[in-house]
C-alpha cells in the first residue's frame, strides 16, 4: 500500500506543487491512497487527473493575482468577527480560476486508481474528516478545505456539516495511514521537518482578534495542532527509519521563498522551483523507494491495530492529543473521519 501525503501551508504549498510536477515528470503517479490538507487540495486533484500544465499555470500566474490574495479587504477584516470580507477570496480562487478557467478533467480524475482524500476540519466538534469525491459538489470541497479561519469565506457546508480548512485540526494526517497494512508513505512538507507548526502568530491574534474572540474552539484547535503536527512529523521520521524504509520525506532544507500570503510572484516561483529541484535531486532514491519490489503483498485496509515501527510511541506516551486517530469508512464509501479511540 503506497500513500501520498501532502501539507498544505498557504502560498509555501507552492513547494508541494512543484514537487508534483516534478513527481509527473518522473513518472512516479502511481499511489493507492492521497490526502491533502489545505492548499494541497486543489494541486493533488489536477495531479491525480493528469493537468500538469494547470498546476503550473495556476501556481505561477493565478494565485499572486489581486483577486486572490485582497489585501484592500484587510482593514475590514480586522474589524469584522466573521469571514465577510476575505483576504484569501477562495471563491473567486475556485469558482473563476478552477472551475471556470482550468477545470478539472473530471472524468480522468473520477477514473484514477488512487483513494484521493481531502482533509477539512469539522466546525466546533475539532474532528478532522476525509471528504471524498461523490460526497458533494467537488468545488464546495474545494472551498471547504480552503476555509483558512478569519482569512478566507467560510465555514462551508458539505453535505450535513460546516467545515474549515483541514490543517486547523491535523497539518500533516500521518497516523489515519497507518490502519493500513504494509503501508509505505512518500510525505511532502511545505516547511522543514523540525521547523514546528505555528498556527497563528502575535500579528494574526491582533488582526483578527474580533474573529478568534467569537471563535474561541478555533483558537483552541489551533493551539493544539502544534502538537498533533510534532507527532504526525515524529511517525515520519520512525517509518523512514525503518529497513527497508516505509517512508520517504521531500521537505525544504529552509523556510521556502513565499510567506503563508504573499502577492510577490518571484517569491512564489522560486518556492515552487525549490519544490520541484527537490525532487529532481532525490529522484534515485526515490525510485529505489517506489520500486514494486519493495512494497512486500499489498493488502486491503486493516481494521484491526494500526501496524506501528518498533519503538513508535503512541499519542498516549506524549501526552493527550485531539483527536487520538483511528480511521473508518461509512457504508457507502462517502466519508473517511477520524474517532476519538475512547468511543470506538
Amino acid at each position: 500500500m503506497l500513500a501520498l501525503v501532502l501539507e498544505g501551508g498557504g502560498m509555501r504549498a507552492g513547494f508541494v506543487a512543484g514537487a508534483l510536477m516534478a513527481l509527473m515528470d518522473f513518472g512516479f503517479r502511481n499511489f493507492d491512497i492521497a490526502v491533502a490538507v489545505s492548499a494541497s487540495v486543489p494541486t493533488l486533484a489536477y495531479f491525480l487527473s493528469g493537468q500538469r500544465t494547470a498546476i503550473e499555470k495556476i501556481w505561477r500566474h493565478e494565485l499572486t493575482s489581486d483577486k486572490v490574495v485582497a489585501y484592500r479587504n484587510l482593514p475590514l477584516a480586522v474589524l469584522s468577527d466573521s469571514s465577510s470580507y476575505p483576504v484569501l477570496n477562495t471563491v473567486y480562487l475556485v469558482d473563476h480560476v478552477i472551475r471556470r478557467k482550468y477545470p478539472l478533467n473530471l472524468d480522468a480524475l473520477e477514473g484514477c486508481p488512487t483513494n484521493f482524500l481531502m482533509a477539512a476540519t469539522r466546525v466546533s466538534s475539532c474532528r478532522l474528516d476525509f471528504l471524498r469525491l461523490g460526497q458533494d459538489d467537488l468545488y464546495r470541497i474545494f472551498k471547504a478545505c480552503l476555509a483558512v479561519p478569519a482569512c478566507a469565506v467560510g465555514p462551508v457546508r458539505v453535505g450535513k456539516r460546516k467545515y474549515l480548512d483541514g490543517g486547523i485540526a491535523n497539518p500533516l494526517p500521518v497516523r489515519p495511514l497507518l490502519k493500513y497494512r504494509d503501508i509505505r508513505i512518500l510525505g511532502i512538507l511545505s516547511k522543514p521537518l523540525h521547523e514546528g507548526h505555528y498556527p497563528t502568530n502575535f500579528l494574526e491574534r491582533v488582526f483578527f482578534w474580533r474573529y478568534f474572540r467569537n471563535h474561541a474552539w478555533v483558537t483552541r484547535c489551533l493551539n493544539k495542532s502544534t502538537k498533533v503536527y510534532a507527532e504526525q512529523v515524529a511517525l515520519l521520521e520512525e517509518y523512514r527509519r525503518l529497513e527497508p524504509p516505509a517512508a520517504f520525506i521531500i521537505k525544504p532544507e529552509k523556510m521556502p521563498a513565499a510567506d503563508f500570503v504573499t502577492r510577490n510572484r518571484d517569491k512564489v516561483n522560486l518556492t515552487i522551483d525549490t519544490g520541484y529541484r527537490s525532487v529532481e535531486n532525490l529522484k534515485d532514491q526515490l525510485a529505489t523507494f517506489l520500486a514494486p519490489e519493495l512494497a512486500g503483498s499489498r493488502r486491503s485496509a486493516a481494521i484491526g491495530t494500526p501496524v506501528r515501527p518498533p519503538n513508535t510511541r503512541t499519542s498516549e506516551s506524549i501526552g493527550t492529543l485531539h483527536p487520538r486517530d483511528t480511521i473508518r469508512v461509512d457504508q457507502t464509501g462517502a466519508a473517511a473521519e477520524y474517532y476519538d479511540e475512547l468511543q470506538s
